[in-house]
């Protein structure tokens, strides 16, 4: 997929300690860029996966009552995180972390990161 997403705009987020690496999404699980810290096909499993992680959250939108549009979602295990945030029109910013990180730090930063390079610039094309 060509992309106007560059690996540098996800730097910031690298650059925290215990980030493990960063993944921009299409909703559709295709990977638009990743950070250095993970390679292609880890990058597209963990897209995929991401993809489904968002569409169960929205299943349970209207079951829990929820009337707003998706914005977050994290995974925890014993050794780290997964925070999936929306970062445009049909587009995802997912972040792996090691587990001694703050994730109140790391839900702003990736939500900082958004706002700073905006999400007109993060968002996919729908696909036909």
């Amino acid at each position: 997929m060509t992309s106007t997403t560059d690996p540098w705009m996800l730097a910031e987020l690298t650059e925290i300690p215990g980030v493990r690496f960063c993944v921009v999404l299409a909703s559709d699980g295709l990977v638009v860029t990743h950070t250095d810290g993970i390679d292609k096909d880890r990058a597209d499993s963990i897209a995929a996966i991401c993809s489904a992680l968002v569409g169960s959250a929205s299943a349970v939108q209207e079951v829990a009552g929820f009337a707003g549009s998706f914005q977050q979602t994290f995974c925890q295990w014993s050794d780290g995180f997964l925070f999936v945030r929306r970062a445009g029109d049909r587009t995802c910013l997912a972040v792996a972390t090691a587990a001694d990180i703050s994730p109140g730090l790391i839900a702003h930063s990736m939500a900082e990161r958004v706002k700073q390079v905006g999400e007109s610039t993060l968002s996919t094309p729908a696909r036909g």
